[in-house]
């Protein structure tokens, strides 16, 4: 079976303000879908979580400003994390790394809503998530990239943050199988000293 796993490590041994302040960010987002990852949840209720953590971060470090966005919930239906969070939070995991298997609940094929991109205007059809399970597994790999651009602070720029673990959906909740590496921004520093 494969796995996928993913940790930023600072290049000098020792994050910048900046860097730990998006690498507990996106560490706290991944927690939050970790939180979400259970029996009887949707595939994408562990990015809708991420999001939801991400989308107040961002707004408390300055990297979104709320005069313009308004509040994170605003950020959310906006999308206005997308230019700093473009992929999704996770994929199954099996005999590839990016196993094959429909992210759609196959007993609700038939369901579908639509609504409007807040980005590109286009009108997306969704269709329920599929239920998760015992046994089912998934990496949680939320991230931030941030790219020198108008209105982000110069001290963010070209950093990027991407904090990957698998995780087996249990009768309880989930077990990350890859924890045994260390993740905790002072457990990587004190490894790199």
């Amino acid at each position: 079976y494969a796995s996928d796993i993913t940790r930023t490590f600072p290049a000098n041994g020792k994050f910048s303000g900046p860097q730990r302040a998006l690498y507990d960010l996106v560490l706290a987002s991944q927690d939050a879908a970790v939180a979400a990852t259970r029996p009887g949840a949707r595939f994408n209720d562990p990015h809708e979580a991420t999001v939801r953590v991400l989308a107040q971060g961002l707004l408390d470090v300055g990297l979104l400003d709320a005069d313009k966005v308004g509040n994170a919930q605003d950020v959310v239906e906006q999308r206005a994390y997308f230019p700093f969070y473009m992929h999704r939070t996770s994929h199954w995991l099996g005999m590839d790394v990016h196993d094959c298997g429909s992210y759609v609940e196959p007993s609700e094929l038939g369901q579908i809503s639509e609504r409007r991109d807040p980005l590109s205007g286009e009108t997306i059809k969704d269709r329920p998530s599929r239920i998760l399970k015992p046994g089912m597994v998934l990496t949680i790999e939320p991230g931030l990239y941030v790219r020198p651009a108008a209105g982000v602070p110069e001290p963010f720029h070209n950093i990027g943050i991407r904090i990957e673990d698998d995780a087996i959906v249990t009768e309880g909740g989930c077990e990350l199988i890859t924890r045994g590496v260390p993740v905790k921004a002072d457990e990587i520093e004190a490894l790199m000293a």
